[in-house]
């Protein structure tokens, strides 16, 4: 037997059959019957393995192996492997994208040595509709951290077209510990520590449409596995030992729960968002004056009161987008957000213009000696309105890697332009605030490029496209409540002590415990939605998993904040000895948001629900939050309490209302 060709398969019941017949039919006329064929079906839920076993019955050369459980892709090469009778033994993917031509041509070429590798990204490769957007980045990206941490300089490690002899195989197969998405890197590696030279060459590759693979839901456990490569090769292997031994299952368990997988993405992401957040208060309180930095403080309160609310939008469109995708109506997606970016669109820009045209009398209100910060503000709003309608189509088309990128550049970009303006033209607010603006159009310029693809879409599908008006409506009162809720303290302190500019600084680092569990609300918001309101038992199950991981984030930012707020304020703002007061006021508005964080994921449960009756306690909460300052505002303190009671109060009710509705037992 000259050549055996494995082909791990998982629920591709569509496309393997055509793929089989091709290379059953090519491989038979170039070398007759000394090939075999063995199809791997890897924990498959469709009918893979039936389609696969009646192509069998007409071709003596093709053998099918089922496996019931899940043992990767990598473990179902190696189960091929193991069984193949070839001189040599080549892998290849179900989906057709190399074509049986192209695999022979690397079979004769493999001849003589120890193997053939293909690429994409070599000169001389022909990759037909290439990859795009974050696929695309995150495979150099991924290519980059093999060459630097494992030294394979191979361009291509990922291609799914490999051929190695039996000698390579049976030296580096019991030395493979890695079957999942990383295993094309593990068998190089090993390959190169037992002294074996593989070449690789350019190919030709049609890169195929229905991949089941999430880029950016494989990237932790890629990156876990080329950490665990090294490490175990290395001095510190007797680390990975001690990971094997006591931490191994928890993660494993935890990485196989979709909410959390979805969570720790997001949460990377905004871990990086959270430290450009972090770098743009640090740049700018450093250049700014004290009176600079709380008007500062303000416009970004009034931005984020602005923004919850438009939240809603990326909401509705999340929910549809979602629906309609899963039901295969790409151009009512299209004509979805057209729609959309239109009317908000229009809005914007009349509120612009309105902005513009009062502005002297907005400066007025805030005790503004200019109008430059509200002319800015002017500008921004297109990008305010835009950015949630890019956001929501985005997370309902499950495009999370792009989501991660435009949050990443909003944050990176308005450190850079916020540090240029005020560091280098003028310290003054209304350059800070600009720099802000520039970070949001950056995301905004992003979020058009993720969703160019389907805003060129035709209309070919002259379907209904669903109205969000009436879950807009409900979602945006409250929405503004609940932003009321979490930023309305640092507007109050402006309007109504303007003098008091310690209490900005303090609010700032305060709202940093609610940064790190926004992901959790965006993870759990589409795998407890429903059209009814019924919160079925899965449901309930990801909600307590969603407040367990909130609670965990908040509890170790809350503990952060309580114990060291006096070298946080001093690495964060410059503020050598700060006095009791603003250390106070750190503190207390550490455990405010902390609660308005847990109230923020009862409130994303109740409006995936529509269950807006129970979420009206958060407007009672807002409206006595408001007028409870209004009569009281002698003090921040007074402030602060008022807004500790109504988001404790909306809190246990929302709860209490959450878990005395009895769970339907369908999942």
């Amino acid at each position: 037997m000259k050549f055996s060709i494995v082909i791990p398969a998982y629920n591709e019941e569509q496309r393997l059959p055509p793929v089989l017949e091709r290379y059953t039919t090519h491989f038979s006329q170039a070398l007759v019957d000394e090939f075999e064929i063995l199809v791997v079906v890897n924990g498959s839920t469709d009918r893979t393995a039936e389609v696969a076993r009646v192509i069998a019955e007409k071709h003596t050369t093709i053998r099918v192996i089922e496996e019931p459980e899940r043992i990767g892709k990598g473990g179902a090469i190696l189960r091929g492997v193991e069984i193949a009778r070839g001189e040599y033994v080549g892998f290849v993917d179900a989906d057709g994208a190399t074509a049986p031509d192209e695999f022979f041509r690397l079979y004769n070429l493999a001849q003589g040595t120890d193997g053939i590798m293909a690429s994409r990204w070599m000169e001389g490769s022909t990759v037909n509709v290439r990859q795009r957007g974050l696929r695309l980045l995150s495979s150099r990206f991924f290519n980059g951290l093999v060459r630097g941490l494992l030294g394979l300089n191979y361009k291509d490690t990922q291609c799914g077209a490999k051929i190695f002899s039996r000698a390579v195989w049976e030296k580096i197969r019991p030395r493979i510990g890695t079957t999942r998405f990383a295993f094309d890197v593990d068998i190089l590696f090993q390959a190169k520590r037992s002294g074996f030279t593989l070449i690789e060459v350019p190919t030709v590759w049609n890169d195929v449409e229905g991949s089941s693979v999430q880029v950016f839901n494989t990237s932790i456990e890629m990156f876990l596995a080329i950490i665990r490569m090294r490490l175990l090769h290395s001095p510190l292997k007797g680390t990975v030992r001690y990971y094997d031994r006591l931490l191994a299952k928890p993660v494993d368990f935890l990485l196989s729960d979709e909410l959390f997988r979805h969570t720790a993405l997001l949460f990377i992401a905004s871990v990086i968002t959270s430290f450009g957040n972090i770098g743009f208060q640090m740049t700018v309180s450093r250049a700014l004056p004290a009176e600079e930095y709380a008007l500062l403080a303000t416009f970004l309160a009034l931005f984020v009161i602005l923004a919850r609310p438009l939240g809603t939008l990326s909401t509705g469109l999340n929910h549809y987008a979602s629906l309609l995708t899963r039901e295969g109506r790409p151009d009512i997606v299209s004509r979805l957000l057209k729609k959309w970016m239109m009317l908000a669109g229009s809005c914007s820009l009349v509120l612009s213009a309105v902005c513009m045209l009062f502005a002297q009398e907005i400066a007025t209100f805030f005790h503004l000696e200019r109008m430059a910060p509200v002319l800015v503000s002017g500008l921004a709003l297109p990008a305010i309105f835009i950015a949630p309608i890019l956001g929501g189509a985005l997370q309902g088309m499950q495009r999370f890697g792009w989501i991660a990128l435009t949050g990443i550049a909003n944050a990176l970009g308005r450190v850079v332009f916020g540090g240029l303006l005020v560091w280098f033209l003028f310290p003054a607010c209304g350059w800070a605030w600009a720099g802000h603006v520039g970070g949001m159009y950056l995301a905004v310029v992003i979020g058009l490029l993720a969703l160019f693809p389907v805003l060129l879409k035709g209309t070919s599908d002259t379907g209904f496209v669903p109205s969000m008006r009436l879950y807009l409506a409900q979602c945006f009162l409250i929405q503004i409540s609940v932003a009321v809720l979490m930023t309305g303290d640092v507007v109050m302190v402006k309007h109504f002590l303007p003098e008091n500019t310690d209490f900005a600084y303090a609010a700032t680092l305060g709202r940093m415990v609610a940064f790190m569990a926004a992901a959790v609300a965006m993870a759990m918001f589409p795998k407890v939605s429903s059209s009814g309101g019924a919160l079925t038992r899965k449901h309930r199950q990801v909600y307590l998993r969603s407040q367990l991981y909130t609670g965990g984030l908040v509890g170790a930012s809350l503990s952060v904040c309580l114990l060291f707020p006096a070298p946080l304020l001093h690495f964060l703002f410059r503020i050598a000895q700060p006095g009791a007061e603003i250390i106070s006021y750190t503190r207390w508005m550490a455990v405010v948001m902390a609660t308005a964080t847990l109230l923020n994921i009862n409130v994303f449960l109740l409006m995936a629900q529509r269950r807006f009756r129970l979420l009206t306690i958060t407007v009672l909460c807002a409206v006595f939050y408001g007028i409870g300052v209004y009569f009281y505002h002698g003090s921040a303190n007074q402030i602060m309490l008022f807004a500790g009671i109504a988001n404790l109060v909306a809190l246990i009710v929302t709860t209490v209302g959450i878990f005395i509705s009895k769970p339907e037992k369908k999942n």
